[in-house]
């Protein structure tokens, strides 16, 4: 599989997860919720590990993507996003961090596997 189908997976992914999140939770902004913190972060941070075991190269990218998505389901969700636009920007990077993590364990992990 090739970086295309890592960023279609991860962009999707993070889509989906906020749309559900938010569906399931009844909140127009699920971080409200305690759920999301026990739910739906983990599933975004397993989602970026297991982007990171199939796309191994360059594994920051996926979680950062996986969170960055989630931006514009904000603003549709909300109606509006304006001025706390770069807030939600720089939370959403704060909380790739354990994703990245993840992701470059699941690439090493790869590797390993590869070369054993």
């Amino acid at each position: 599989m090739n970086g295309v189908a890592g960023w279609v997976l991860s962009l999707t992914g993070g889509t989906m997860l906020w749309s559900l999140a938010t569906v399931s939770l009844g909140r127009r902004e699920p971080w409200d919720s305690p759920a999301y913190w026990t739910v739906w972060l983990p599933c975004a941070v397993l989602l970026a590990a297991l982007l990171g075991f199939a796309f191994p190269q360059r594994p920051w990218r996926w979680p950062i993507a996986v969170m960055l998505a989630q931006l514009p389901v904000m603003a549709l969700v909300s109606g509006e996003i304006g001025s706390l636009a770069p807030l939600g920007a720089i939370l959403l990077l704060f909380l790739s961090i354990p994703g990245i993590i993840a992701a470059f364990a699941a690439a090493w992990l790869r590797r390993r596997l590869a070369a054993a």
